[in-house]
């Protein structure tokens, strides 16, 4: 408000009410917060988890695409679809209509703003704080073999250890379990019951009779790159191992042959004997063999005990997984 004192003697001042420019406005703005589980959640008057949500390395893009939507006048419309597996949704919608009303929507959740709010809204999440995250290794990795043991996984001071088959189906269901909203799957590997959950908050464990590891949304991928990578070091040695010199192919069918023998044993009289003992060799001499890079060994010997978990008698699970670990950490029978 501003008084002008400019008017003819005995006239009263003329008042001028003024409005501030928007620029200089303060303007609603959505909250943003970093959750527990380590996703992103924006929102306006919500309680609890019911807002949109994102993965923390997704904020970068949900900026982008905020300040792209600020920046178009015109009708305008975009559908970003989700990385990760958080939310109860898997996109988020960021709208401008004819009449310029902006909007931006996921996980049942809408929210109309200025173009100011989503300038804003863009900035918040490019500057969000680091977030501490042990790398993958902190929480899988490669450990010297004993007692057919070769991968550890560790969280928040509790340890378990794997053998190498183990570990494959671990990764396994660990990942099957991404696009859930709630999981349980019990593995009986031998004389060990192995079990993996997620909860419907987003909490994930795994499990022995002496032992539960537990980890977040946001350290669960972790978890699975590190799984892999464990897995793929432990391959590569014995692999490298078997060296790469004239005598190299011999190595690898001696390994192949003792595959076969033990597998023929274990199976004895089974009537699938001899398809079962062809998948195993087959994939063995391909893993062990020339012309394939790490990451296509590791999959491929995930395969193997993926086939033997799921295409098998529950029996002989145990005995044949452990015949694929011992073999494939150079331990001997």
């Amino acid at each position: 408000m501003r008084v002008i004192d400019n008017a003819p003697l005995g006239n009263p001042p003329t008042i001028v009410f003024c409005v501030a420019s928007s620029h200089t406005m303060v303007v609603d703005a959505l909250y943003v917060k970093i959750r527990s589980d380590g996703a992103v959640g924006i929102g306006r008057a919500n309680i609890g988890d019911a807002e949109i949500t994102l993965g923390y390395g997704e904020a970068h893009m949900i900026a982008a695409a905020l300040e792209k939507l600020a920046q178009t006048a015109r009708s305008y419309k975009q559908v970003y679809h989700k990385t990760t597996d958080v939310g109860a949704g898997n996109k988020i919608e960021f709208e401008r209509a004819e009449d310029g009303t902006i909007s931006i929507s996921g996980d049942r959740q809408q929210y109309y703003c200025s173009e100011s709010e989503i300038r804003e809204l863009a900035e918040k999440l490019k500057r969000l704080p680091p977030v501490e995250v042990a790398p993958a290794s902190d929480y899988a990795q490669k450990i010297t073999p004993s007692q057919g043991y070769s991968i550890e996984v560790t969280n928040a001071g509790q340890a378990m250890r794997l053998k190498l088959g183990e570990a494959a189906l671990v990764k396994t269901a660990v990942q099957n379990s991404l696009d859930s909203r709630y999981f349980d799957e019990e593995m009986v590997i031998g004389e060990r019951t192995l079990r993996v959950e997620r909860s419907s908050d987003l909490k994930w464990q795994l499990s022995d009779k002496s032992t539960t590891v537990k980890f977040t949304a946001y350290e669960v991928e972790a978890l699975i790159a590190g799984l892999h990578n464990g897995i793929l070091d432990v391959v590569m040695d014995v692999v490298k191992s078997l060296g790469s010199d004239d005598l190299a192919d011999i190595r690898v069918k001696s390994q192949v042959q003792r595959i076969e023998q033990d597998a023929t044993k274990l199976l004895k009289e089974h009537k699938r004997a001899k398809s079962i003992v062809r998948n195993l060799t087959k994939n063995a001499r391909k893993i062990m063999g020339p012309g394939e890079d790490a990451d296509a060994r590791t999959h491929r010997f995930i395969e193997m005990c993926i086939f033997v978990h799921g295409k098998t008698e529950p029996p002989i699970h145990g005995p044949l997984l452990d015949l694929l670990s011992d073999t494939f950490t150079g331990a001997k029978r």
